[in-house]
């Protein structure tokens, strides 16, 4: 009964995992209820977007578009692209082999999933986690969606959510068949070629019935990679991926053991077969890089980052090949079709510019082994009040040479490089033009003359290009701020071995072009603010009837104001009285500039500009030889005729650089008086929004202003309404975090140009013109922060240099007090010396007055006061 007793009293097990489970639930629920918060919007968003996108969507979308059309600035046609390297092809009548082994290979559940493919995801995770190995979860609807449908090549979750939505709805109004066709016909493949059919004519010159197994397997293979399994570029991670292909087809039974091992030893056996187009625009310079812009503009549409700065030379390497890649891609879409591309082209105005190049250079009538006409040029004219490249000369004749040098013909810059390298930060510093400075010996840097002249000025350093001058400047700025500044002027062939104050005299690695020179010296004419050069108005993606480009003439600080006038200032004499006489314009006074010449003359630059206009020209061989004395005086001669035309074409009025009403001028000499600053926004911030806002009551005016949304977009006012929402919340969001610190500068830029996506979106004209303002209000209030932490970075730079001054001028002082009262005992003793020797009348008496007039010279040049000598001494 005892133990009876003790087993009933024996104390229970109390069980934990109840609780352990109910606490990872409540954990879980709380995280998710976090996210959902913070993320909830974004979510249902891109839902949204997702069934907004799927509604429009037709068989038509992903057929072979309409030519992509090239407007001049007055809506004009320049050019129509026509279909290149998309052959579209019909089911019935594509290999059954690709079909097959495209589906075992890139989704093998293709048949039984409805776009999306959980298992096919859960799979991807485990083997990311576990097997720290990356395998793709998407389906081919959703690769479908990304690539032709979005084109976003971005990873964030919004553009995923929207893929998946797109990819679930894409396959209710297709079927399997149609769905395998479309991916099969619009599927990049590298080189410019979209879809098996474009490819297999590419890389094997072949109709895609006719290729080999082994063919076959190798253009299965690029879709999941068409950068990195790239048969040109990297054979042997093509013949390694090929060879996989074949394997997964041989297990899954497509073909036999015999027939995977004959074609896994094959070559990859290539005949390129390049693909020949009326899309030829290389015998228009003006044209060619429009194209260039508007493949970089879809470029970054479809989320690539561009670059100018990098930590290594491998980084560097990387990116280069990913930027051709994409490039290659980007242009083929644009060849392809479905876009309208509107330019600021002036056929008029470039044909002139052309035309005065040409008849500059005419005498030179040498050719090198290519029969190309030597030396040859390149001339980019950029409008300095918007950023547009107003016209641009690649070359002396686009017969037989389809280079664009203005924006590939990277050359070494000389001495046209100080101003932005060396002289505009050191202006920022402190210096200042009449500032002295000494041309002496340094690490060996020569000067293009004989010898040093010692103590002089910057702006004499600058008007006759002293070499050394310029170097020892740029070795002050210890940060090697003039590395970023170039990177924040988008010069694309930036070096990590350029941080370096070598590149102040031209010592570039890869060079510069023309494009990159203008636009940085026109940054000076705007107080130091950048604009992206472009002679793009925007792009119209015709297919997805959406904007996906349009050109602000956004503006991002690289100069202070007091700096860039400075600069302005010192360039015209260079022109004035420096070596840049050659180029002074007959018509125009106020005309400021920089040479440049390289080592043994192969390259020559000359850098230009009035308040209206800026002009770099260079001159040099294609295959780099010293140019004679005659040829490098083309690059000015050639800037004297395309300027005297502009002035008079443009009807500049005869007006110097506006003048920031800090600084003071005295004949040449400048200072800065921040004390009498009169502080308004146009002193601040010098931004032309007249324009834009032109533009826009232009188009308002034209439309219907309130119900366009319903009348020609189809849209119900619930889908518009939605859209103007995630307006209202972007700039919302916007305001929530204000601008606190210069560091947040870049990031709010791109805040709000996301907005400006967002509103390209709406319909309203009523809402869009109200978010436009608001918009503009954003813009200005972040330019006049911005250029606020300048001026207050800017006096604090004055007040330290104020401050050092005094602090130097004081120990001057002290210094000279103590040399003169080291002196006075010397000079009481020796005119002791003179008085007796006087009045002793001995022989010395002169000897000894003149020690006694050197001793009292010395002690009044150390600011001493002393009374003239008077000798009163009887005999």
């Amino acid at each position: 009964m005892r133990e009876d007793r003790l087993k009933r009293e024996k104390p229970r097990k109390h069980h934990k995992w109840p609780w352990i489970v109910l606490s990872i639930f409540v954990v879980i629920v709380l995280v998710v209820g976090i996210f959902w918060a913070k993320k909830g919007y974004d979510i249902k968003s891109a839902i949204a977007d997702g069934y907004s996108y799927s509604q429009r969507l037709d068989k038509q979308d992903f057929y072979p578009k309409n030519s992509t059309t090239i407007y001049d600035k007055d809506g004009k046609v320049i050019k129509k692209l026509s279909q290149s390297n998309s052959n579209y092809t019909k089911s019935s009548d594509i290999n059954p082999m690709i079909k097959k082994g495209l589906v075992q290979v890139e989704d093998s559940r293709f048949y039984v999933h409805h776009g999306i493919d959980m298992y096919g995801i859960a799979r991807s995770v485990v083997s990311r986690i576990f097997e720290h190995r990356v395998q793709g979860g998407s389906t081919l609807t959703q690769q479908l969606v990304k690539n032709v449908v979005l084109k976003d090549q971005s990873q964030t979750m919004n553009r995923k959510i929207k893929e998946m939505v797109i990819s679930q709805e894409i396959e209710k109004k297709f079927s399997k068949k149609q769905i395998l066709e479309f991916y099969i016909n619009d599927v990049y493949m590298g080189h410019g070629s979209y879809g098996f059919s474009s490819a297999a004519d590419y890389y094997f010159s072949k109709n895609q019935n006719k290729l080999s197994l082994d063919q076959l397997a190798m253009l299965i293979g690029i879709p999941n990679n068409p950068v990195y399994y790239d048969p040109v570029n990297f054979p042997h991670r093509s013949i390694k991926r090929r060879n996989m292909v074949l394997s997964i087809m041989n297990k899954s039974g497509l073909i036999s053991t015999k027939q995977y091992k004959q074609a896994r030893v094959r070559p990859l056996g290539l005949k390129i077969n390049e693909h020949k187009f009326d899309n030829d625009v290389s015998n228009n310079y003006g044209l060619s890089y429009a194209v260039f812009n508007a493949t970089e503009e879809l470029m970054k549409s479809s989320g690539f980052t561009m670059k100018y700065k990098f930590d290594n030379a491998a980084d560097r390497t990387a990116y280069n090949t990913r930027y051709q890649q994409e490039y290659e891609k980007a242009h083929g879409q644009l060849m392809d079709g479905g876009f309208s591309i509107h330019t600021t082209i002036n056929p008029e105005l470039q044909d002139k510019i052309q035309s005065l190049v040409d008849k500059t250079y005419a005498y030179q009538t040498s050719r090198d082994k290519h029969g190309k006409l030597q030396p040859q040029v390149s001339s980019t004219v950029i409008d300095n009040k918007t950023g547009n490249v107003l016209a641009i000369v690649g070359g002396r004749t686009t017969d037989g040479d389809q280079v664009n040098r203005a924006i590939m013909g990277y050359r070494q810059p000389g001495s046209a490089a100080k101003p932005l390298v060396a002289y505009a930060p050191e202006f920022e510093r402190g210096y200042l033009p009449q500032s002295s400075v000494v041309d002496s010996e340094i690490d060996g840097r020569k000067n293009w003359y004989s010898g040093y002249i010692g103590k002089t000025t910057v702006r004499h350093a600058l008007e006759d290009s002293i070499n050394t001058v310029a170097y020892k400047l740029a070795l002050e700025d210890k940060n090697k701020s003039f590395y970023d500044d170039l990177a924040k002027m988008e010069f694309a062939r930036l070096a990590p071995q350029d941080r370096n104050p070598i590149i102040a005299i031209g010592g570039f690695t890869y060079g510069t072009t023309t494009t990159e020179m203008a636009s940085g010296y026109s940054s000076f004419s705007r107080g130091g603010n950048f604009i992206h050069p472009s002679n793009l108005t925007n792009i119209y993606d015709e297919s997805n009837e959406r904007m996906i480009y349009q050109n602000t003439h956004l503006q991002k600080s690289i100069y202070n104001p007091n700096a860039s006038y400075m600069m302005l200032n010192t360039m015209q004499s260079v022109v004035s009285d420096g070596s840049g006489k050659a180029a002074s314009l007959d018509n125009f006074k106020y005309t400021a500039g920089k040479t440049g010449t390289t080592d043994n003359s192969k390259d020559s630059y000359f850098v230009g500009m009035t308040p209206d206009f800026t002009i770099a020209n260079w001159t040099g061989n294609d295959e780099s030889s010293t140019l004679t004395g005659a040829q490098t005086g083309l690059s000015m001669a050639a800037f004297k005729a395309e300027g005297e035309y502009l002035v008079d074409y443009l009807k500049e009025k005869n007006k110097d650089f506006k003048k920031p009403s800090t600084i003071k001028v005295s004949g040449k000499n400048l200072s800065i008086d921040n004390a009498n600053k009169k502080q308004s926004i146009q002193d601040v911030i010098d931004l032309d929004f007249s324009k834009f806002n032109n533009t826009q009551e232009k188009k308002n005016s034209e439309r219907l202003f309130n119900m366009d949304y319903r009348i020609i977009y189809h849209l119900s006012k619930k889908e518009e309404y939605r859209r103007e929402d995630k307006v209202e919340r972007a700039i919302n969001k916007y305001n929530k975090t204000p601008l606190k610190k210069e560091s947040q500068y870049e990031t709010k830029l791109d805040e709000l140009q996301k907005i400006r996506y967002l509103n390209i979106n709406v319909k309203r004209q009523k809402a869009k013109q109200k978010f436009s303002d608001q918009i503009l209000d954003l813009q200005k209030e972040l330019n006049l922060q911005q250029a606020m932490f300048e001026s207050e970075k800017d006096n604090k730079q004055v007040a330290k240099y104020n401050e050092e001054k005094r602090q130097i001028q004081s120990e001057r002082n002290q210094k000279r007090k103590d040399m003169v009262d080291k002196l006075m005992p010397s000079y009481n003793t020796q005119l002791q010396k003179v008085k007796d020797a006087y009045k002793n009348n001995d022989p010395d008496k002169a000897d000894q007055k003149q020690k006694l007039i050197d001793i009292m010279n010395e002690i009044r040049s150390y600011g001493g006061t002393l009374p003239d000598l008077k000798l009163y001494i009887n005999n």
